[in-house]
C-alpha cells in the first residue's frame, strides 16, 4: 500500500492527499508538531469535523487539551499530580497551549508565576484570558483546592490589587469580625444592634467572594441572619389591645424570631458556636422580654378565654395537628407549600392559658366543646364533660370519632368522603425535640418542615380537598437559658418552667390568669420571658407572642408553581421598571408595604406584566419616598409567585 507516486505514506501525506483524508493542514513547524502529538486522538475524529477549513496547531492541540482553562487550574491546584498523569506528548501540548494562550510555561515558570498571574490578572495582551481563568475558578472553587495556596503565596504586582482574591485578606477579615462579635456581647442593646448593622456594611461583600463558597467565611455568612435580627430587634411590637399586638406580630414580629433561629443554625466552626449564641442572646433577649411584658400588660385587661379560639369540624377538611408549630415555623411551612404549587392561606389563633399541650391541644381539636376543667388538676389536663375523665390523647381521638371525625393514624392518608365532620391526623416532633435538645433544636427545624410538607401533600393527593394545619402552642428559645425567676413552692400545687398552678387563695407577686378550662383556677406565669426552672433554653406555658400567637394554615391543591421571578428593578423618581422572567399570561406586579396583604399596596394600581416582561409601576404618594417596600408578583388568581424588597425611589 503506497502513495500514487510509489513512495511510502507519511503522516502528513496521508492526511492531506486527495486519495487519503484530503485535509488542508498548515505547513509551519508548530502545526506539524501538534499534529503528530495529537495522532492517537486524531485517528478517532470524524473527517467531516476537520474538512472545509485550514487546520493549524490550535486545532490539533484542542483535541489533546479540550479545555485549557480547566487543565491550567488543575495543574495550579496540584502541579506534581497533574504532570504525573500526563503522557509526554500531552504534557508538551499543555505547555504549548499555556505559552500561547496564557504567556506561561508551566515547566520553566512554575506554579508560583501562575499564582501571580491569577492574582494580578496577567499582563497585556493576556489579561482577558486570565480573567476567564479567575471566573472559571470562582464558579467551582471546590474543584481546585490547591489554588488558595497559590494565591496565598502570590506577589501583588502593585499597590492596587483585588483583595477579594487574597485568602489572607479574608482570613484577617474573619478575625476582625470575630473580635467585633465579642464586643457586641458587651454593649447595650441599642448599641449592639447598631454595631451589627455597621459590621454588615463592612463584611456583606465577602459573602460574594470565592472564599465564602469554600467555607472560609463562616462568620461573614452568619452575619447575614445576625444583621436581620439586629434590624428587627430594634422595632418593638405595637398594638393597643392583645389581639392588635398579636396581629402586628403575625405581620412583622415573627421575622425577628426567624432571623434568630437562622443565626443559631449558621454552620460556624465549633469554637465560634458559643460566640454566635452570645451575640444572638445580646440582640434577641431584650426584644423578647419587652414584647412579652407588653403582651402581659394587655392580657391583664383582656378576657383571654374569649380570645382563645378553637377549631371547628368541617366536612372535606382534614385537620393536621402539629405539636409546637410556632408562628415563624408556620410561616416557613406556608412558604414551602406555596413554592410547591399548593394554595396556602396563613392565619393565626390565640392559644389558651397555659400554653402547654395538656391544656391547648384539646382546644385545637373539633371536640373542644365537649371538654371542661375541674379544680386543681396538677398536670393542667381538662376532662370530658360526659364522664369527667381526663382528656388524654386516646380519649380525645375517641371523642372526635364519636362526633363523626375520621381519625387517621400516622402515614394514613385515606379519604372516603363519608366523614361528615372531616378528618384528624397528627405529625411533628418540634416540641419533643425542643425539650430534649434546647437551643440545638434549630438544626432540626427544616427537617420537620419537610416532613409536615410531605404529609400535607400526601393527604391532598389521597383526595382530601383541604388540609387545615393547627397547633397547640408556640415556645420561647434563648441560648444560654431563659432568666430564672423565683416562685416559692409552698404557693403552688405544681410548677413548670413557664407556668404554675396557684394553691387556693395563696398570694403571689407573679402575674396570674384564669385557667382556660375553669376560671376559678389561677395560673401564675413569670414576668417577661422568665422561667421558674433554672437552665431552660426552651420552654412554653406562659404569655408571650411566641407562645400565644399560633399559626392556622389552610392548604388546598394548586397548580404547579410558576417559575416566574422578579429579575430586575430600576427606579426613576417615584416610578419603577420591573423586569419579570419567564412570562406567563395574567401576571401582575404590585408594590406593597406587606407582601402578604393586598390592602397594604402603595401603587397607583397593580400592573399587568406585558409579553415583553417589563412593567412600569408608579407609587401613589411621594410620602413613601425612601420607605422599605415589597414588589410582589402575582398570578392570575392573585397568588404570590415572588416578592422582592426595594426602597421606594432609590437611585438606580
Amino acid at each position: 500500500w503506497h502513495q500514487r507516486n510509489g513512495r511510502d505514506w507519511t503522516v502528513e501525506a496521508f492526511l492531506t492527499a486527495e486519495n487519503g483524508c484530503g485535509l488542508d493542514i498548515a505547513q509551519d513547524i508548530r502545526t506539524q508538531d501538534a499534529m503528530r502529538r495529537a495522532l492517537p486522538l486524531l485517528a478517532a475524529e470524524p473527517l467531516a469535523a476537520l474538512r472545509g477549513r485550514r487546520l493549524e496547531a490550535d486545532d490539533f492541540d484542542r483535541l489533546t487539551i479540550g479545555d485549557p482553562i480547566r487543565d491550567l487550574l488543575a495543574w495550579m491546584s496540584e502541579p506534581q499530580g497533574f504532570e504525573s498523569r500526563c503522557a509526554p506528548t500531552r504534557w508538551q501540548t499543555f505547555r504549548d497551549v499555556c505559552r500561547r494562550e496564557f504567556d506561561l510555561d508551566p515547566e520553566s515558570d512554575g506554579p508560583q508565576a501562575a499564582g501571580d498571574a491569577l492574582l494580578n490578572g496577567g499582563s497585556a495582551p493576556f489579561s482577558t484570558r486570565w480573567e476567564e481563568v479567575w471566573r472559571r475558578f470562582s464558579e467551582a472553587p471546590a474543584l481546585y483546592p490547591g489554588i488558595a495556596r497559590r494565591l496565598d503565596e502570590a506577589r501583588p504586582a502593585g499597590l492596587f490589587v483585588d483583595e477579594s482574591r487574597l485568602p489572607k485578606k479574608n482570613h484577617a477579615a474573619e478575625d476582625r469580625l470575630r473580635m467585633a462579635f465579642q464586643e457586641v456581647t458587651e454593649l447595650s442593646h441599642a448599641a449592639a444592634c447598631e454595631k451589627v448593622r455597621e459590621l454588615e456594611a463592612q463584611h456583606a461583600e465577602r459573602r460574594g467572594w470565592v472564599w465564602a463558597a469554600l467555607g472560609a467565611s463562616p462568620l461573614a455568612m452568619a452575619l447575614a441572619p445576625v444583621s436581620r435580627l439586629a434590624a428587627a430587634a430594634q422595632k418593638a411590637l405595637s398594638g393597643a389591645s392583645f389581639v392588635a399586638l398579636a396581629e402586628d406580630y403575625t405581620v412583622n414580629g415573627w421575622r425577628c424570631d426567624r432571623a434568630a433561629m437562622e443565626a443559631l443554625a449558621s454552620p460556624v466552626p465549633s469554637g465560634d458556636v458559643a460566640l454566635i449564641s452570645r451575640v444572638v442572646r445580646a440582640l434577641y433577649e431584650p426584644w423578647l422580654d419587652q414584647n412579652a411584658r407588653r403582651l402581659q400588660e394587655l392580657a391583664a385587661v383582656t378576657d383571654l378565654r374569649a380570645v382563645a379560639t378553637g377549631v371547628a369540624a368541617e366536612k372535606d377538611t382534614c385537620v393536621l395537628f402539629t405539636d409546637g408549630l410556632r408562628f415563624d415555623i408556620g410561616a416557613a411551612l406556608h412558604e414551602r407549600l406555596e413554592a410547591r404549587g399548593l394554595k396556602s392561606r396563613l392565619g393565626f389563633r390565640i392559644a389558651p392559658v397555659p400554653t402547654i399541650t395538656a391544656t391547648a391541644k384539646p382546644m385545637a381539636s373539633p371536640a373542644h366543646d365537649l371538654i371542661m376543667g375541674l379544680a386543681g388538676p396538677e398536670d393542667f389536663t381538662p376532662v370530658l364533660t360526659s364522664d369527667s375523665r381526663p382528656v388524654v390523647a386516646q380519649r380525645l381521638r375517641d371523642a372526635m370519632a364519636r362526633r363523626g371525625v375520621e381519625v387517621l393514624e400516622a402515614e394514613t392518608t385515606r379519604y372516603s368522603g363519608a366523614a361528615e365532620a372531616g378528618g384528624w391526623s397528627e405529625i411533628g416532633r418540634l416540641d419533643e425535640l425542643g425539650h430534649s435538645m434546647g437551643a440545638r433544636l434549630v438544626s432540626q427545624i427544616d427537617v420537620e418542615i419537610d416532613a409536615i410538607t410531605e404529609r400535607i401533600a400526601g393527604l391532598l393527593n389521597a383526595g382530601w380537598p383541604r388540609v387545615r394545619v393547627v397547633t397547640d402552642h408556640g415556645w420561647l428559645l434563648l441560648p444560654g437559658a431563659l432568666p430564672k425567676r423565683d416562685l416559692p413552692a409552698y404557693l403552688v400545687a405544681t410548677r413548670w418552667a413557664r407556668c404554675a398552678m396557684v394553691k387556693g387563695e395563696s398570694a403571689t407577686t407573679m402575674p396570674t390568669y384564669s385557667w382556660h378550662w375553669n376560671d376559678q383556677v389561677r395560673i401564675a406565669t413569670p414576668p417577661g420571658i422568665g422561667s421558674f426552672v433554672a437552665g431552660a433554653e426552651y420552654a412554653h406555658g406562659g404569655l408571650s407572642p411566641q407562645e400565644s400567637v399560633i399559626p392556622d394554615i389552610v392548604v388546598e391543591p394548586g397548580t404547579a408553581a410558576a417559575a416566574a421571578k422578579i429579575a430586575g428593578v430600576v427606579w426613576r423618581g417615584m416610578r419603577c421598571k420591573v423586569t419579570v422572567a419567564p412570562i406567563f399570561g395574567g401576571m401582575r406586579i404590585d408594590l406593597r408595604l406587606n407582601w402578604k396583604r393586598a390592602d397594604s399596596s402603595i401603587a397607583v394600581s397593580a400592573k399587568e406584566v406585558p409579553i415583553h416582561g417589563e412593567a412600569s409601576l408608579a407609587c401613589a404618594d411621594d410620602r413613601h419616598e425612601g420607605a422599605a417596600a415589597m414588589l410582589v408578583l402575582l398570578d392570575g388568581e392573585g397568588r404570590v409567585l415572588d416578592y422582592r424588597p426595594t426602597t421606594v425611589g432609590e437611585t438606580s
